[in-house]
């Protein structure tokens, strides 16, 4: 027998944005193209079920007037975790309001009018707007109608095929809202707090590089993802991965879904270029790759774990995510500017570079003859993407492997293990000979420069976020 509060939820959320959206664009999601029939029946269920939980917690607070997350515990049979998710949505829905009660602990209360910072179905238009893009892509790869597409490095909405159903805001962006503490929570496994430990929650952290020759050739550093990929591949335990590439000699980038190994060989090393990877995952998903591994800067893996923890569903059509690796970054630059540094700031002719590579504070660039010229970052820092500005990730905490070359030697790279697939991904890469490794506290520099560098970058770009926020800008919800 059903019980009044799932009653009333499930009439609540009838009445949701998302569900009415998904249900009266069927013929427009379905004639696109992009998923089938199927899998929109499967989405519209989630969708049901997803916003009838979260109505069940709305009801539930306003029953209470104020409750705290023991008390809804209590009255609701779902996980602390599961009505965190929910509550945060609900506050950036303006419909709950947090607060701290006379104990100490934080109390939700019910919105009487709702007054969201932004509406949640609201056109991703306003997040260029603001300058807080990241060019991640995720909204291509999850808008139902193929209403976006990216021009001149961000996302452009055709308002003939949108239907309005806020995929792009609430489910894809992570600049719209990402609450940080709670997707640490899924990773870690347990609650963690934004401005606590400066790299997150890691279970080793160890120095490595390859022992394939073929990699070494191609490498940035210590050939780490590429050698992982590799095994990944060789054991048929991915069919594809999400990755960067470099288009002809000017350096344009490009993302690329590779399939096999050789294709992989062509993607090695770094690219100071934004560009979109998670397009991939509509690329992939045509092609009909189910095991997938997502290489990415901190914002990109952002959006793939928010969308993991707020929409699983969406997730589970676009292909089966195996594993994670989180690139190290401290700011990005558009094509044109990184053109300017390599060009004005090095002089360096761009289409005679060979490689780039930040270390110890500099900018460099290697070309294919003569001497390296580099510029120190805090002279380009300018020209980063304004979006960098606000990050507060520098050693992408949210992957299952995190990796980069800060606190390791020449030819090495800093690889930070954060899950147990993960872990255990990289002690089989390592048993098959595909790498090598030591603790990275045998390393000169070390975890704490790292640290330090990761705290430096948290506690300047939430300064500049508070900032924003003071000015009366938007500001994402970390």
């Amino acid at each position: 027998m059903v019980n009044k509060l799932e009653l009333d939820a499930t009439l609540e959320a009838l009445k949701s944005f998302r569900v009415r959206a998904l249900f009266g664009g069927e013929k427009e999601i379905v004639e696109c193209g992009k998923i089938t029939h199927e899998e929109w029946e499967k989405l519209l269920d989630f969708v049901v079920d997803d916003e009838t939980e979260r109505r069940k917690v709305l009801l539930t607070v306003r029953k209470l007037g104020s409750a705290s997350l023991p008390q809804l515990e209590k009255e609701l049979e779902m996980s602390n975790f599961v009505i965190q998710k929910h509550l945060r949505l609900l506050e950036y829905e303006g419909l709950v309001e947090r607060s701290i009660g006379g104990d100490s602990e934080t109390v939700y209360r019910p919105v009487l009018k709702s007054k969201p910072s932004r509406p949640p179905f609201e056109k991703i238009k306003f997040i260029v707007d603001e300058k807080l893009c990241v060019d991640c892509g995720a909204c291509v790869s999850y808008c139902p109608t193929n209403a976006i597409t990216i021009v001149d490095e961000a996302p452009v909405i055709d308002e003939d095929k949108c239907i309005g159903c806020g995929i792009c805001n609430s489910v894809a962006c992570p600049r719209t809202f990402l609450y940080l503490d709670l997707l640490r929570h899924y990773v870690k496994g347990e609650p963690c707090k934004l401005d606590q430990e400066p790299i997150a929650a890691y279970k080793s952290a160890h120095a490595a590089q390859t022992m394939k020759e073929e990699i070494r050739k191609v490498c940035q550093d210590g050939g780490v993802v590429t050698s992982i990929l590799a095994y990944l591949f060789d054991h048929n335990l991915i069919d594809g991965a999400l990755l960067v590439k470099k288009r002809g000699e000017n350096w344009t980038s490009e993302p690329v879904v590779v399939t096999n190994k050789d294709e992989l060989l062509e993607t090695a090393g770094t690219k100071y270029v934004v560009t979109p990877t998670l397009v991939g995952l509509e690329k992939a998903k045509k092609k009909g790759l189910k095991k997938i591994a997502v290489v990415g800067t901190p914002c990109q893996i952002q959006a793939v774990r928010k969308v993991q923890v707020f929409s699983s569903a969406f997730q589970e059509v676009m292909g089966n995510i195996l594993l994670i690796i989180g690139i190290f970054c401290m700011e990005n630059f558009s094509y044109q500017n990184m053109k300017k540094i390599v060009e004005e700031y090095c002089k360096v002719n761009l289409e005679n570079a060979r490689k780039m590579d930040i270390n110890k504070g500099q900018f460099s660039v290697h070309p294919k003859s003569g001497e390296k010229s580099s510029v120190p970052i805090k002279d380009i820092t300018g020209l980063a993407r304004p979006a960098c500005h606000v990050c507060p990730d520098l050693t992408n905490e949210l992957a299952d492997i995190s990796v980069g070359s800060i606190g390791s030697p020449p030819g090495w790279s800093t690889v930070i293990i954060r899950t147990e697939k993960g872990g255990e991904i990289f002690q089989k890469a390592q048993e098959e000979e595909y790498l090598t490794s030591k603790p990275l506290e045998e390393s000169e520099a070390g975890l704490p420069l790292l640290i330090k560098l990761a705290r430096g970058k948290r506690k300047r770009n939430l300064e500049k976020l508070e900032s924003k926020r003071t000015e009366g800008g938007y500001v994402t919800h970390f």
